[in-house]
């Protein structure tokens, strides 16, 4: 017996991760699709605050790069996002291609084994590419502190966007890329002129399908709640991953919410919203001819 997911179901970075973290997430989100009310961060109010503005400075930037005038967007804002926006013009990465420009694309690939044909999809904050040449993925983060490195680069999201750009390149109007034409940077309202750097590589491209299919291949010979044990219970996991998670009172893991001060990184909040839990469905992947 097997692990049933919904046909409509496309894996993501958001999804493995969940599963890396702790694999119970992955059950009650992804598998039971469990909505739970406990509040991700506190206080309340500052965190929802933090989020929103968070989302209407990913839809700035869009605009910006699509070729509305910074002036005339600029004098529309107000704080925090009118210092974010100048931080952006101010401090945008230098010499990224510009043949070719893509905002907010979602690419999809297909992701599976013997046990489940799924896909793999990802969005992306900007891709800027050169044909036959750099391929630049930028991803822009509004934490109130800049991840540190050693963070990113165990994260699932450093994995799989080069992943998936290389695997969906074929189908791509610059043509198909070579892993070491890829690069990714993390860019940080909070540090706007010390972005993040990962180059790219065959042999990381290698380790990287190998962990991926692994991934798989547990999540998918999985079939009960038993299999999608809990995080280990430690003060770490406590003060890291479960203070965060809208599960914790339902896993005996504590019921406060964790301080928003105390937490670096707004993406590592583990909540469910039932209308998005699927994160992408088959109607909202791109698919690609390969």
């Amino acid at each position: 017996m097997f692990l049933t997911l919904p046909n409509t179901f496309a894996f993501s970075q958001s999804s493995l991760q969940a599963y890396a973290d702790c694999a119970r997430r992955f059950w009650l989100a992804y598998v039971q699709r469990l909505p739970w009310p406990a509040v991700e961060a506190g206080p309340v109010h500052e965190y929802e605050e933090q989020m929103r503005a968070g989302s209407a400075f990913h839809q700035v930037i869009q605009r910006a790069e699509n070729g509305l005038d910074p002036d005339i967007l600029a004098a529309r804002l107000r704080a925090p996002l009118d210092g974010w926006f100048d931080a952006y013009r101010r401090h945008r990465p230098a010499q990224l291609p510009t043949d070719h420009l893509e905002v907010e694309r979602v690419l999809s690939i297909p992701f599976g084994n013997s046990q489940g044909q799924f896909r793999l999809a990802a969005q992306y904050d900007l891709i800027a590419a050169e044909r036959g040449g750099r391929v630049v993925i930028v991803d822009w983060k509004t934490n109130r502190y800049p991840t540190r490195r050693n963070t990113l680069q165990w994260r699932l999201q450093t994995l799989v966007y080069p992943f998936v750009l290389v695997e969906a390149s074929v189908a791509l109007p610059w043509g198909p890329v070579e892993p070491e034409q890829i690069e990714m940077i993390y860019w940080f309202t909070a540090a706007p002129d010390s972005p993040q750097i990962f180059r790219y590589s065959a042999d990381q491209h290698a380790a990287s399908r190998t962990r991926l299919q692994g991934m798989l291949a547990e999540i998918l010979s999985g079939s009960v709640e038993a299999d999608f044990p809990l995080a280990p219970d430690t003060e770490e996991n406590r003060q890291r991953l479960c203070a965060y998670c809208v599960y914790r009172s339902r896993c005996d893991r504590g019921e406060v919410a964790g301080p928003l001060d105390g937490h670096a990184e707004i993406g590592d909040f583990f909540a469910v919203d039932l209308d998005k839990a699927l994160e992408f469905t088959l109607d909202e992947v791109e698919e690609l001819a390969f």
